[in-house]
């Protein structure tokens, strides 16, 4: 939503194709409601009783379901054909990748990457594995997201490769170490130009604020030691390091936990838990309104952050643009973000005694944790307003629209 926001304010005709659409948005279309489409030759039961078996008789033998046909149909979705087709994430039950090498051929395709679905046999994190380097088999988790039923991740990474090296894609990531990892993968024999366009954060609503302040909004303790955690799903969320966290203040000094410690947890409701004496996870639910968000922010003395790897790190860079210290506990894009010592402390993915070294460190030296969070806001402002972002983005678009009709 925000490239599209952000495109239409800088006067273009853009519009959203979305699976599911949340929200009334009037640029916003899913592939089954576009009021420009003729859905007529789709309504039909034999058709319909067709792809049905297909897309069952594939989940069943764990080939990932491309079944999808109006994704073939992207240039009659918005009412006009669009000068440039710029693709996010393309899993989730909605698109069919088949589609990429005959839409690539009839307009300039650019794609973004936000995980690496694309060059892995069915997950959109590898959390480590490196089978995608050749070809992916024999997967040791079937279970991450997207899963698969069987171990057809050989065959669904071979069947990708086929549709790239048939298709031209302008790729960019938010990340370089997204970027230099895509250049390794299947997606190499597709790729025209690579180009890193680091993601943004909105300045507007993440802005350092008075902590006294931020904890009264949200009735939290004023006094209190407070640590923050946020994920999607909380501390359930596979993609993250939990357990990393929680073992890391277990292990903090016996005179760390006597002073109390709250580790607020957003993303999911559960119950509260005793990690050790005087040291709460206390479970928050999630958090809609972004505002609010920065809020948790500004009322933490400390952000945590466990990833086994990121291909950029949201969390980190909002809170780093409230001014609040990181520390951080992954591997990945989010490394980018952080420069070691001065604007927050990151440590190895899945080592809890160094991570409890570091969390340790700022809770013993106020200083340190004030002077790291005004260089965190420092840095975000300097490198990672959503409004460059928007700019380097709708720049970008208009050289590959350029390259694109000058090569032909």
């Amino acid at each position: 939503m925000a490239v599209l926001e952000g495109f239409l304010e800088l006067g273009l005709d853009a519009w959203l194709l979305v699976g599911n659409k949340s929200g009334n948005h009037s640029r916003v279309l899913t592939f089954y409601e576009s009021p420009f489409f003729n859905y007529l030759p789709y309504d039909d039961a034999r058709l319909t009783r067709e792809i049905e078996r297909q897309r069952s008789s594939d989940l069943a033998l764990g080939i990932e379901d491309f079944n999808h046909p109006y994704s073939h149909w992207i240039s009659e979705m918005t009412g006009s054909p669009p000068d440039l087709v710029l693709c996010h994430n393309l899993h989730g039950g909605y698109f069919d990748l088949r589609a990429l090498a005959k839409l690539s051929g009839r307009m300039p395709v650019a794609l973004r990457l936000f995980d690496t679905w694309l060059q892995a046999g069915h997950c959109a994190y590898s959390l480590g594995c490196e089978r995608w380097l050749d070809g992916c088999g024999a997967c040791p988790d079937l279970t991450i997201p997207p899963s698969i039923s069987r171990d057809a991740s050989r065959f669904n990474l071979q069947r990708k490769r086929n549709i790239l090296q048939k298709s031209q894609l302008f790729i960019s990531a938010e990340s370089q170490w997204m970027l230099d990892r895509a250049k390794q993968s299947v997606l190499g024999a597709a790729a025209i130009e690579w180009r890193h366009i680091p993601a943004g954060v909105d300045l507007d609503i993440f802005f350092p604020d008075a902590q006294d302040a931020a904890r009264q909004r949200l009735g939290l303790e004023p006094g209190a030691t407070l640590l923050l955690y946020v994920a999607n799903q909380g501390s359930a969320n596979r993609y993250k390091d939990f357990d990393t966290v929680r073992r890391a203040l277990a292990a903090l000094p016996r005179r760390e936990q006597e002073r109390g410690i709250v580790l607020l947890v957003a993303g999911s409701n559960a119950p509260d838990e005793e990690i050790a004496p005087n040291i709460l996870a206390r479970h928050v639910g999630y958090i809609e309104s972004r505002q609010s968000l920065a809020d948790f922010y500004r009322a933490a003395d400390i952000v945590i952050h466990s990833a086994f790897e990121e291909t950029f790190g949201n969390i980190v860079a909002e809170a780093m643009a409230c001014g609040i210290p990181v520390v951080t506990a992954s591997g990945g894009g989010v490394l980018e973000l952080i420069d070691h010592g001065r604007t927050g402390l990151a440590v190895p993915p899945g080592d809890p005694a160094r991570l409890a070294d570091a969390i340790a460190h700022l809770l013993e030296i106020p200083a340190a944790r004030a002077a790291m969070g005004i260089a965190a806001a420092q840095a975000m402002r300097r490198g990672f307003d959503r409004r460059a972002m928007i700019q380097n983005l709708y720049t970008w678009c208009g050289e590959i629209y350029s390259a694109w009709h000058a090569s032909r």
